[in-house]
């Protein structure tokens, strides 16, 4: 289970968790029905559908990209099946077959609970992570304002660099 109760909470989570509840707001403002994050050689890709289109968002950060994984398996509730016992006749030399792992994450936001159906594919280090979600719609709103607030708290950080600090100065 994740719970968002503050915007000041949120930014005590620690990293992986804190980017897990912001992929998972804005997928609820945007009334996405699907996030997936795929990963590939040392680097993730962050994807989420809305109405039918894949979005290319931006990437996990080198420190979450490494731990997603573990820190989805921390949070959610998930049936880890066996692994029979199988030859891999074809493909890379060595390989083994990996079972998805397939449960569901209860997401707290104020008085909502939205449950997403989760899926990842252990194979490292490839796979992805898999979050459906059903209705989002109905979470958009109480999302929206979750994330504002999260940014206005961020802006108010004297240890998070301002957007101002960010942004290249104009004289030089």
């Amino acid at each position: 289970m994740l719970v968002y109760e503050s915007a000041e909470q949120l930014l005590a989570e620690p990293e992986p968790r804190r980017y897990l509840h912001t992929v998972i707001l804005t997928a609820l403002r945007d009334k996405a029905e699907r996030v997936e994050v795929r990963f590939g050689d040392g680097e993730g890709m962050l994807y989420y559908r809305v109405d039918g289109r894949d979005w290319e968002l931006i990437p996990p950060p080198d420190e979450v990209y490494a731990v997603i994984k573990d820190t989805v398996r921390e949070v959610a509730r998930l049936v880890r099946p066996e692994r029979p016992e199988v030859t891999v006749m074809f493909g890379t030399p060595g390989a083994r077959f990996e079972p998805i792992e397939a449960g569901w994450l209860t997401y707290q936001l104020g008085g909502y609970w939205v449950d997403l159906a989760v899926r990842i594919d252990p194979r490292e280090p490839y796979g992805f992570i898999r979050f459906d979600i059903d209705d989002a719609a109905e979470f958009a709103e109480a999302a929206g304002e979750a994330l504002e607030g999260y940014v206005v708290t961020l802006a108010d950080d004297p240890e998070e660099p301002s957007t101002s600090e960010l942004e290249p100065d104009p004289q030089t």
